[in-house]
């Protein structure tokens, strides 16, 4: 069955036998009513494209698993995996960026979008679609001008760069023709509105472009760096409230004011440069075998299991259901990596259960949500590879550093529970004791995971295999645990490919505008003379950490944590600099703020999940996070007075 996208949100919806545009009327529905085949059959293309990539990605995983075997076990490594790696990955990435689009799945900031009513959300689309149209067209031209004037081959094999560069060109091609397609639906919807309307879509949507597309080609003479970066991060910022995705914000930006620094031709050749390198990086793959790791584990049901045992030995204390939810956050930590997949695994085992017991939602559904930010401190932890290839800091230190912050997380949450049912025992009925034999044999249920887990940290800190030859024995283990177990079926197995596949593009679209902003932050030097400035100011470190803290819990309330993340590092490491702080440990403090972020109104992500799941009041969601939000904020002020609870075991283990 053939699908395309509603006239409101361009979400794929079944097609009927004469398209959804067949009786439009006028310009653009005469335009929409021509151009849905095409539409369709685009949108189906790019669905079996990134459907191909994943494939690739199976492929370089199976590669690497294999390296890894011959190396250790017969010494006879596969020669070049490292580049083979590095040129798909690009493929890997690019395949699927059009097909993130259609599914809507790229970051955006809905804070003011969401608020709006569909006249307005339809007119403000189509502005953003245009801007958004307007940055795949510089994407295309800078990356095709790089594809022509590259010569380089891989040291090792000699595989050209130039044909995966023309793929990265290719793969925005196909994103271009998305927008194109969002455009003219939400145009359409527009054009019913009058004249009026249309003509604030095409000036709202033409003129910024063209004010950009001035900056970045010509230098400013007269306003300093400094000046030209701050006034960048506001556009951003103000970008990003626009709704439109956040990586093309972010590239937008890097572009219009590192072209005001440093001129047109070498921002260019930066931009053009960028997307291929960003993706082709073997220091970057990490997040993508731990990704795919994470959702064979979601898809193969494999956190039912460390639920299961968590109850068991939980379930008859007070709010035992709860306080076993957030123990089995923790455990699924361990293989998903991150937070927004513990919580909608999670909730989906576990949420059931606490309401047939009668406990209250409140205590339900905020137990859920926050705790599934665990996961980005217990290893393999996204944010600690993001952090780790920013700041220059081992990886492998890194997830070390976060278990025991991770534990004492999982321990304050528990007494947040605790406490809540002590003041108000009807939020959590007791349940019946389970016996103890039946409590030992569910620790064997949970005992693959667990012992996946040991295998791949430990491989890591032992230096036996790096982290993404982790990742790729990490996600060929669970995916062998789950079909042994009969939890992952075919229809599954494509599921968690396809999942992969979108979060995969999304974050490295994200690292891609991440790093093109970081090229316009080092030619506008605000991280350095900010460092300067605090240093001259004789700020205390305390003092200066304050200041840091309340930044991030602000922005925090409105940013995306990946977003976030990429943004802060290469501002705030400097300032860790001067003052010699323990980088490692300054990563705990971080991840625990990116976590802050996640749950805070109103933009935390793992609550807007939280709601739709529960199908809960986003109100009764804000309310239920509190207790929570203060428990986090405990746990980063311990961390904060108590540097060796993060840098103790990275440091004992050495």
């Amino acid at each position: 069955m053939s699908e395309h996208r509603t006239e409101a949100s361009g979400t794929l919806i079944p097609n009927n036998k004469n398209g959804r545009y067949a009786n439009c009327t006028g310009i653009s529905g005469t335009l929409l009513r021509i151009l849905e085949p095409a539409a369709n059959a685009l949108s189906t293309f790019c669905k079996w494209l990134s459907a191909g990539g994943m494939i690739v990605f199976m492929g370089i995983v199976i590669l690497t698993f294999l390296d890894v075997f011959l190396r250790y076990f017969f010494n006879r490594p596969l020669p070049g995996t490292y580049e083979v790696t590095e040129m798909l990955m690009a493929l890997v990435v690019f395949s699927a960026i059009a097909y993130g689009q259609w599914n809507k799945s790229h970051v955006i900031m809905d804070v003011i979008t969401g608020s709006l009513n569909e006249n307005n959300k339809n007119t403000l689309g189509a502005v953003t679609s245009l801007w958004s149209l307007a940055v795949c067209a510089l994407s295309i031209y800078a990356t095709a001008r790089y594809a022509l004037i590259v010569k380089s081959t891989t040291g090792l094999l000699g595989i050209p760069y130039a044909p995966f560069v023309w793929f990265v060109v290719f793969g925005f091609v196909t994103l271009a023709l998305s927008f194109v397609w969002d455009f003219l639906v939400q145009f359409h919807n527009v054009a019913k509105l009058g004249t009026v309307r249309i003509i604030i879509v095409w000036a709202a949507g033409i003129i910024p472009v063209l004010i950009a597309w001035y900056l970045g080609t010509h230098r400013l003479i007269g306003v300093s760096s400094v000046a030209i970066g701050s006034i960048g991060i506001v556009v951003m910022f103000l970008l990003f409230l626009s709704g439109m995705p956040v990586a093309l914000a972010l590239m937008a930006t890097g572009f219009m004011f590192s072209g005001s620094i440093r001129g047109l031709t070498a921002t260019l050749n930066f931009y053009g440069k960028a997307a291929f390198s960003t993706s082709a990086s073997y220091t970057w793959s990490p997040l993508m075998f731990f990704m795919l790791m994470g959702y064979f584990c979601f898809y193969g049901n494999l956190g039912k299991d460390l639920y299961e045992c968590a109850k068991k030995w939980l379930g008859h204390c007070r709010g035992g259901l709860a306080q076993g939810s957030v123990c089995a956050c923790t455990a699924f930590g361990a293989v998903v990596g991150d937070s927004l997949s513990g919580t909608i695994a999670m909730s989906a085992i576990a949420l059931p259960e606490m309401r047939s017991a009668g406990y209250d939602d409140k205590l339900a559904v905020g137990t859920l949500a926050c705790s599934g930010t665990i996961g980005c401190l217990i290893p393999p932890s996204a944010y600690f590879i993001l952090y780790g290839v920013l700041a220059e800091q081992s990886i492998a230190d890194l997830f070390m550093a976060g278990v025991i912050p991770g534990i004492l997380c999982m321990f304050l949450y528990c007494l947040t529970v605790w406490f809540m049912v002590w003041r108000n025992p009807a939020l959590a009925p007791r349940v019946e004791k389970t016996p103890i034999g039946e409590r030992m044999r569910s620790l064997t249920s949970a005992l693959p995971i667990l012992l996946l887990f040991i295998l791949v940290i430990g491989g890591i800190y032992a230096g036996i295999f790096t982290p993404t030859e982790g990742g790729a024995i990490g996600s060929v283990g669970t995916l062998i645990i789950a079909l042994a177990l009969r939890r992952l079926t075919i229809k599954k197995f494509m599921e968690s490919l396809n999942d992969a596949s979108k979060f995969i593009t999304m974050s490295f679209t994200v690292l891609t505008g991440a790093t093109i902003l970081g090229y316009l932050m080092t030619l506008s030097r605000i991280p350095t003379l900010l460092a300067e400035g605090i240093g001259a100011m004789g700020m205390p470190g305390w003092l200066t950490m304050v200041a840091i803290i309340i930044v991030l819990l602000f922005l925090g309330c409105f940013v995306p944590a990946m977003p976030l993340l990429l943004v802060c590092v290469p501002i705030f490491v400097p300032i860790a600099h001067l003052f010699h702080w323990d980088l490692i440990w300054f990563g705990v403090l971080m991840v625990l703020m990116m976590n802050m972020a996640s749950i805070t109104p109103p933009f935390g992500i793992n609550l807007f999940v939280m709601k739709s799941v529960a199908e809960i009041p986003l109100g009764t969601m804000f309310r239920a996070a509190v207790p929570f939000v203060i428990g986090l904020a405990f746990v980063i002020a311990i961390i904060i007075a108590f540097p060796p609870l993060s840098a103790w075991l990275p440091a004992i283990l050495h």
